[in-house]
């Protein structure tokens, strides 16, 4: 009994230290709070060797150019897509993505049981006409022997009019359904119609959206085609409102591939599409370029440089950084500026506006006389982002 009791105790106690708290000063690693997430810290030494460069946020004005962003887009004639006014199925298909086509090319032929009607209702046409034509000639030699009518000449006359023009409604309509007209006396027991699906301009066929015996419809659209020459397409650039010196028609402007591309090319303003895009607050302004831009592509997106004439300022003042201290962390556009303590820094998104080949404003996120990493921000971002990893 004695053994019992002494085991007891024993169990007893030693359940009462294991659920003891630590008492060694060692606590366990808190969660990082906002502060901290957006906090690196590197050894100095990457200061002094210069990996790591910073410079003083000043307010001014830059001068000389403006970089804005542009897209490449189609003209009015650079694409265009292609389709039936009726429904039916693809019976075949002439043409596949990536070829050049001409002008009225035929794509695809569609079997249309609605352009058969309209085909018979051309030949029921036909056939009344051409009696109601034999009974007007009838009618005028039986005047000119004074063998008939007044009323019966000009009911016949009047026929023979409506005829006429029922024929040129049938023509009319099977014409625009895209329908050739049959022949006078077809020898076929059942009119099978097919209608081209024709290039509406000469380019390259970028998608085809059916396949060989698929259904199609009015409104569905069977083909793409893009202009493969430079005149096919122009520049849109979005120029921020706070551009005190507004690009006018005429104004030249040189065209900067997005990348590494060394490309450059020019192009003319041709004038703004008027009034300010609400969302972007800046003012559309179209671009027309030259021969030596065939390389762009519609679709892309390139800087549009606009320079000034005399060296002057074409921006209001600002906060300005270089642009390669700009680097995009979690998908926002973000810059480090330097903390308290040598070597340790503070992501700060913000928002960029305008600029040149080399700087660029920002609007929030920053002071001016902050300390901003101009040199290193994405050795500073991959260990912002090592340190995100750890912690997750």
């Amino acid at each position: 009994m004695r053994l019992c009791w002494v085991i007891g105790a024993t169990l007893a106690i030693w359940g009462c230290q294991k659920a003891a708290p630590p008492t060694s000063g060692v606590t366990p690693p808190a969660d990082r709070s906002d502060a901290g997430k957006d906090r690196v810290t590197v050894d100095r030494q990457l200061m002094t060797s210069g990996r790591i460069k910073l410079a003083t946020i000043t307010t001014r004005a830059l001068s000389g150019e403006l970089r804005v962003a542009g897209e490449v887009r189609s003209t009015e004639s650079g694409s265009a897509e292609a389709g039936t006014l009726v429904a039916g199925r693809i019976a075949s298909l002439e043409v596949r993505e990536g070829a050049k086509v001409k002008r009225g090319q035929v794509l695809a032929w569609v079997d249309a049981p609605e352009v058969a009607r309209a085909a018979a209702d051309l030949l029921l046409a036909r056939a009344r006409a051409v009696v109601a034509k034999r009974k007007r000639a009838r009618q005028e030699t039986l005047d000119s022997a004074s063998a008939t009518s007044k009323n019966a000449l000009d009911d016949a006359r009047a026929e023979d009019d409506a005829a006429r023009a029922e024929l040129l409604a049938a023509r009319t309509l099977l014409t625009s359904l895209g329908g050739a007209e049959p022949p006078s006396d077809p020898d076929v027991t059942a009119l099978i119609v097919r209608v081209p699906v024709r290039a509406p301009i000469a380019g390259i066929v970028a998608e085809r959206n059916t396949v060989l015996g698929g259904a199609v419809s009015p409104e569905k659209t069977l083909f793409r085609i893009v202009a493969d020459s430079q005149t096919s397409f122009s520049i849109l650039a979005r120029v921020p409102e706070t551009v005190d010196a507004k690009p006018e028609a005429g104004a030249s402007a040189t065209i900067v591939p997005r990348g590494t591309g060394s490309r450059t090319c020019q192009a003319l303003v041709e004038g703004s599409l008027g009034g300010i895009d609400t969302q972007t607050r800046t003012l559309a302004v179209r671009l027309a370029p030259d021969k030596s831009c065939a390389w762009l592509i519609p679709g892309s997106f390139v800087d549009v440089v606009f320079a000034s004439a005399s060296g002057a300022a074409i921006l209001p003042a600002g906060l300005v950084v270089p642009r390669n201290a700009i680097v995009d962390v979690r998908g926002k556009p973000t810059v480090f500026i330097a903390g308290s303590a040598p070597g340790e820094f503070d992501a700060h998104a913000v928002q960029a506006g305008s600029g040149d080949a080399n700087e660029l404003t920002i609007e929030s996120g920053v002071s001016a006389g902050e300390q901003v990493v101009v040199e290193g921000a994405l050795l500073l971002k991959g260990e912002l982002m090592r340190a995100d990893l750890e912690g997750t």
